[in-house]
């Protein structure tokens, strides 16, 4: 495949920054700040107090800035967006910090709290006077936030909460901010009201004395201890016992109780109630797919640079060849690359439609599993890859100054954080289902049949299971169609599964669990699938000729690898005979061949890294020469001879 590509580098980047490209400037601006008043770096090596203590007072001088507010969140989502985009070139404790403080204890504020809460906290927040926190999580309940443990009763005789943490178990945990600097914290908890449980609500809870920062009676706090990232941010325990909390603390803006001491709710079922009360995790689960797509930018352009400068073996006599040129290496980066840019073009579809300005609630439900399920399959690939990236660096990926094992651990906890994987494709699936459940009840048994009949008909065509066609095996119908096909199969797998327990008596959550690890994988097919479709879609919104062609390619890649990781799958199913998945394969390599030569150009088109501090990186700085800055790292003499 003799493929010649012309690098238009502002048409890529803009095409793999579509969501925030209009919004660039706040990027460049804010990014300038950052690097002139703090130039806040990866931290590798420090002790766990002194870090949390200049994560602290890095974090109160963006605050000097004047630039991050609660408020624009509100105003213009992107520009929050692309100031948390700059800050993800700094230590990573830094944005946490900044992120647990703006848009989940700000956020949820926002969200759930009524202007008399914005006007009363917000000019602290933005100068970082009070110190936010987001206390949902548990010793006892992490994913599950429906059981939480804590509870807050109120009392009318006083117009106060009296919260109390009742088990162990219910202790707050890993709540961050809080440990050493945190004054205050949204406190989730189970609102008790005349003996009767009304879920889970939002309480503002202050922690700390504004002034001598001493903890307040009737709370015990201490710090989660060592972790394997995020060291820069004070995770803490807090238990509570009969502390009292105002009642105009409650964040009201739809349940609330009155001066006379009635509680009333605005949503109809205590489900909307609690979704509402936990939106701001939806939130946070985009920036948690934003976040490891930079990683994982950062990283790729470390490993590519060093494979296209980086010699080893080779002929008699010649110069030793590139570690770039064996298959080994080109076949699974570029694969990483594809997948790369595929991720790019989902999370930017994920942006738009987060931020639509009116949306339905059925657009809303299938925008927030659709987070879920790319959040938790962008995160999973970013770790594999993350440390095939480390090994493919040698000894040199092992130094701390390359950044690997920095951002192994910091992305570690990408995987859990606001949602464990497992739990998030369990959301998508559920979605997926009960959408299903409406296509039936609205087909009926007619249109099962006949889509079954249809789906029968194109899989037994030979042109689908044993063309070699390579034009075929390249088009994105094909694609398409096994992504596709892949979906709806494991889906009526499930269907069947499901319906199977039933009829043995069991529960629906036995069921469910009976068939949890198909669940897990339709709403990875599905996750696929969308990334997929929203990649198609990108491209045809490319203007230019050229970079719409080197895109193609590259999503095409991202389809074929997959395809191939799952050749398990498509072969017992029948969907591939074995000499069109021998095609396949014969393709990926054909397309790694066409797309290597490009490879720097492509992942030096995303500009936010190239002006990153990070460049000081040895084994991607622009001159290829590694050897050198690793030696001025590790401070290797310059030879005499």
């Amino acid at each position: 495949m003799d493929v010649k590509y012309i690098i238009n580098k502002d048409q890529l980047h803009q095409a793999r920054n579509s969501a925030l490209h209009s919004h660039e400037k706040y990027y460049q601006e804010f990014s300038q700040l950052l690097k002139t008043h703090i130039n806040n770096k990866p931290v590798i090596d420090m002790v766990s107090d002194d870090h949390k203590a200049k994560t602290h007072r890095d974090a109160l001088e963006v605050c000097k800035m004047g630039v991050l507010d609660v408020r624009v969140i509100q105003k213009d989502p992107k520009i929050f967006l692309s100031y948390l985009n700059s800050l993800s070139s700094c230590d990573m404790s830094l944005m946490a910090k900044l992120v647990i403080h703006f848009q989940l204890f700000g956020g949820t504020i926002l969200e759930l709290g009524t202007e008399e809460h914005h006007n009363k906290y917000f000019p602290d927040i933005k100068t970082m006077r009070i110190v936010g926190g987001f206390g949902m999580t548990e010793m006892g309940h992490g994913s599950n936030v429906r059981q939480i443990e804590t509870i807050a009763e109120y009392d009318d005789t006083t117009k106060e909460f009296i919260i109390n943490s009742p088990t162990r178990s219910s202790t707050k945990f890993w709540i961050g901010n809080m440990a050493k600097y945190g004054t205050h914290i949204v406190l989730f908890c189970r609102l008790i009201y005349k003996g009767e449980d009304k879920g889970v609500h939002g309480i503002v809870t202050q922690i700390r004395d504004l002034e001598s920062k001493k903890v307040y009676p009737g709370i015990e706090i201490g710090d989660c201890g060592p972790k394997i990232g995020w060291n820069g941010i004070d995770n803490a325990w807090i238990r509570f016992s009969n502390y009292r909390v105002p009642k105009e603390n409650l964040l009201n803006r739809f349940a609330n109780i009155s001066d006379s001491g009635e509680y009333s709710c605005k949503l109809l079922t205590p489900g909307k109630l609690f979704q509402v009360t936990i939106s701001q995790l939806v939130f946070g689960r985009l920036l948690y797919i934003c976040g490891p797509i930079k990683a994982l930018t950062i990283t790729l352009r470390t490993g590519l640079t060093y494979a296209f400068n980086r010699r080893q073996f080779g002929e008699k006599g010649k110069k030793e060849e590139l570690i770039i040129n064996y298959p080994s290496h080109y076949q699974v980066l570029l694969p990483m690359l594809s997948h790369l840019v595929a991720f790019e073009f989902a999370r930017d579809s994920i942006i738009e439609r987060l931020l639509e300005p009116k949306t339905t609630d059925e657009r809303l439900d299938e925008t927030n599993s659709t987070i879920s399920g790319v959040k938790a399959l962008v995160n999973e690939y970013t770790m594999i890859y993350l440390n095939k990236l480390r090994t493919f660096c040698g000894g040199n990926g092992v130094s701390s100054f390359n950044l690997f094992g920095y951002y192994r651990n910091e992305m570690d906890i990408f995987q859990t954080a606001e949602g464990d994987g497992a739990v998030l494709y369990q959301q998508l699936s559920k979605f997926l289902l009960s959408e299903y459940k409406k296509w039936y009840k609205k087909e009926g048994v007619k249109g099962y049949i006949i889509k079954e009949v249809q789906t029968f008909l194109a899989t037994s065509n030979p042109m689908y299971t044993h063309t070699r066609s390579i034009p075929y095996i390249l088009s994105n119908e094909f694609h398409h169609h096994a992504f596709l096909y892949r979906f709806e199969r494991i889906r009526s797998t499930v269907i069947e599964k499901l319906s199977h327990s039933k009829s043995k008596k069991m529960t629906f959550l036995q069921s469910w669990n009976d068939s949890l690890l198909y669940v897990i994988d339709m709403a990875k097919a599905y996750s696929h699938l969308y990334i997929l479709e929203q990649s198609h879609l990108a491209i045809r919104r490319c203007q230019d000729p050229s970079t719409r062609h080197l895109l193609n390619d590259l999503v095409k890649l991202y389809a074929l690898s997959n395809i191939e990781h799952d050749f398990a799958f498509f072969r017992n199913c029948n969907f591939l005979s074995s000499g069109k998945a021998l095609a396949i394969s014969d393709a990926i390599k054909e397309l790694c061949i066409g797309i290597k030569p490009y490879a720097l150009q492509i992942i030096n088109s995303d500009y936010n890294v190239l002006i990153d501090p990070l460049l000081n990186i040895p084994l991607a700085k622009l001159d290829g020469d590694y050897i050198n800055h690793m030696a001025d790292c590790v401070g290797v003499p310059k030879s005499n001879l």
